[in-house]
């Protein structure tokens, strides 16, 4: 009860814009480096040998991207307005796997998939939300009882 009076109070707004933008900045600069083909392209290989028919195209960089701005977003603002962080794990261990999901939807639309960038800001996001919620007060500001 004292720890959580003692936490600073949340200012989620900013928390969702600075996570959500440092995580979207982290995953261009990996873009940029080219540390993305490597992992792509051993996921595009794999999906290769699946036996799909047919030639993947490349997908649209802008899909991958808007797919990746969204949901980081979304994760950090949805993680923020949760209490109590196994929730928290299930909103970001959940996004993780939706993004995950990925790979056979794009290898049966014969598409390249393309999912380094988007895990990548995922990752990075989840885990910067969960160090953010911890230091300062839940969503409420109430102490709270175990539920």
């Amino acid at each position: 009860m004292a720890n959580s009076l003692s936490k600073p109070a949340a200012h989620p707004t900013a928390a969702v814009l600075a996570i959500g933008g440092m995580s979207l900045v982290l995953s261009m600069a990996v873009q940029i480096m080219g540390f993305t083909t490597r992992l792509d392209g051993a996921v595009a290989s794999w999906v290769s040998k699946i036996g799909l028919e047919g030639q993947p195209r490349d997908l649209p960089p802008m899909w991958a991207w808007a797919w990746t701005v969204v949901l980081v977003f979304g994760l950090a603002a949805a993680m923020l307005a949760s209490r109590r962080d196994w929730r928290r794990a299930v909103l970001w261990i959940s996004v993780l796997v939706l993004t995950l999901g990925w790979v056979p939807v794009l290898a049966l639309a014969a598409y390249r998939p393309a999912i380094t960038v988007p895990l990548v800001a995922l990752i990075w996001c989840g885990l910067w939300t969960m160090i953010y919620a911890k230091r300062h007060q839940e969503p409420g500001g109430e102490p709270h009882s175990a539920d």
